[in-house]
């Protein structure tokens, strides 16, 4: 009995031990920021940037990161609970590797940090060595650990693609080279990932609510038909005003939603569903004083700026609008004054007026009710006819259209102070 005794003394005082070299107070890394939307715009635009032109599938892709777009996109993992923080420091054919893990209360330490240390071996990563806090692992246990991360791992959908279409990475200093075989799929799996991130469940309910109720409003029109933006978001504002609640989070389900349909978004693939895309082409098109390019623009500004804040929409909608003027559809200071009227709208139904700009939408008899008329502004200049016109972005003659268009928006009912 005795001899027990001091066995189970001993084997405590080595798991004590264990514990204290292994578990730290602090973590080594620190998480790089809650991830936002425009952290998912970001991952999105980088991503697209190496899809092929042609998206055949199957075609070998190469993604090249600095070390600063490695290690934003692991912070990605910081959602993934109890990851605290990870890190990458990226050398000529080698990198370090370093994970924060939080792990119960104890008295040895909050913080479990691993430290892995990878070559590159032909086209792949091998692990040279691993230590948890001040404990060097075993080889085979350090292999270990990595299997039943990747295990833990690839019951992710979005990572098991991921992991299945990459081909090779290569290491340089403050470099990574990703070789991945594309597929239609995996930007479809990006947007589901990011939804899943971003979306609680309280939210992504409410949020099929509205796909539903827009789903039915639009099938009582005929389909291909144009019909007015103002009489659908009259009845999905109204429809707002039914279900009660916080006026401000049933205006950004409601944003949300109307401007997923119009640009072609199904909620229900995206925030549910299971197949290869989440684009539909919406069966009913609404227009705005009579142009559908204006409800689209007014309708997608106002969803971001509900979800990501006036600036992300307005930044997104010049950006596009310079990206035209170069692909060659043209500079339109028409769409950007929609785009900010959008991000108003957004910011108003959102803010400390939400039950106003509720009831104001739910009753909509016009369309000059719902933004001004803006089709007299310049538009549709290729790039050398808006340089020569306006000297370019921030100019003087530029400024003077955009203090124009704002002040057409501070003498509307709807977006004035």
């Amino acid at each position: 009995m005795k001899r027990l005794l001091v066995l189970l003394l001993f084997l405590a005082g080595g798991l004590a031990a264990l514990a204290w070299a292994a578990l730290d107070g602090e973590p080594r890394v620190e998480p790089g920021g809650r991830i936002t939307r425009e952290d998912l715009v970001w991952a999105k635009q980088l991503f697209e940037k190496s899809v092929p032109r042609a998206r055949t599938a199957d075609t070998l892709q190469t993604l090249e990161l600095s070390a600063e777009e490695v290690n934003r996109l692991l912070n990605y993992a910081v959602v993934v609970k109890p990851v605290h923080g990870v890190a990458a420091n990226l050398e000529e054919g080698k990198a370090l590797l370093n994970v924060s893990l939080r792990v119960p209360r104890n008295p040895f330490g909050e913080y479990l940090n691993f430290s892995a240390d990878l070559s590159q071996q032909d086209r792949n990563l091998a692990l040279d060595s691993m230590q948890a806090g001040s404990l060097p692992l075993p080889s085979f246990l350090g292999r270990a650990v990595l299997w039943v991360a990747q295990r833990w791992l690839r019951q992710d959908p979005a990572y098991l693609a991921l992991m299945e279409s990459m081909q090779g990475v290569r290491l340089s200093e403050n470099h990574l080279s990703l070789d991945y075989h594309w597929r239609p799929e995996l930007l479809t799996l990006m947007e589901r990932k990011g939804a899943e991130v971003l979306v609680g469940v309280d939210e992504k309910q409410r949020l099929l609510a509205y796909a539903e109720f827009v789903r039915k409003t639009m099938a009582r029109y005929p389909d291909k038909s144009q019909q007015p933006v103002r009489e659908a978001v009259g009845k999905v504002f109204g429809f707002a005003q039914q279900r009660g609640g916080d006026a401000a989070a049933e205006n950004r389900a409601a944003y949300t939603a109307l401007g997923a349909y119009v640009a072609g978004v199904s909620l229900h693939q995206l925030l549910e569903g299971r197949g290869r895309s989440t684009r539909r082409a919406p069966p009913v098109l609404l227009t705005l004083h009579g142009r559908r390019d204006a409800a689209e623009h007014l309708l997608i500004a106002a969803a971001l700026a509900a979800n990501g804040g006036g600036r992300l929409a307005n930044a997104m909608g010049l950006a596009k609008e310079e990206e035209d003027v170069k692909s060659g559809s043209g500079f339109s200071f028409t769409d950007i004054a929609y785009d900010r009227a959008g991000a108003r709208l957004g910011e108003l139904g959102t803010g400390p007026r939400a039950a106003l700009v509720q009831a104001y939408l739910a009753s909509l008899g016009k369309d000059a009710a719902l933004a001004p008329v803006f089709s007299d502004l310049p538009e549709y200049m290729p790039e050398a006819a808006f340089v020569r016109r306006f000297g370019g972005v921030g100019s003087p003659a530029y400024l003077a259209q955009i203090t124009e268009i704002e002040g057409r928006l501070a003498n509307h009912p709807l977006y004035r102070d």
